[in-house]
């Protein structure tokens, strides 16, 4: 697995030789937290923010182990990409476009 981040103005690759099953057993248990708050459960939003802290933290320090900061993931992808990485590293699910390249503003090209 690979991803792009822009960091200090600069578009760096990062890759990663295997996703490790951690890395999906930690999106399981942050689903199986909200799942325990019930149906009618409504984060807040310090809530979602934390609840992403998390999810952004399986990007960078279980499947990249820690070649990246979270901060510096939310600040050189798209919102897009980034749950397109998520979505890769938990459930295997590769663009159609497998060469798919983020643009200077950290935006999928061609979107």
């Amino acid at each position: 697995m690979h991803i792009e981040i822009h960091i200090d103005g600069e578009l760096k690759t990062f890759t990663a030789p295997v996703v490790p099953v951690l890395a999906k057993r930690m999106y399981l248990k942050i689903e199986a937290e909200n799942e325990k708050k019930g149906e009618n459960y409504r984060p807040t939003a310090q809530q979602q923010l934390d609840e992403e802290t998390e999810m952004a933290s399986i990007l960078a320090d279980v499947v990249f182990e820690g070649k990246f900061t979270v901060d510096q993931l939310f600040k050189g992808v798209s919102d897009k990409y980034f749950y397109q990485k998520l979505r890769e590293a938990v459930f295997g699910e590769v663009p159609e476009n497998s060469e798919t390249k983020v643009d200077d503003e950290g935006n999928l090209k061609g979107e």
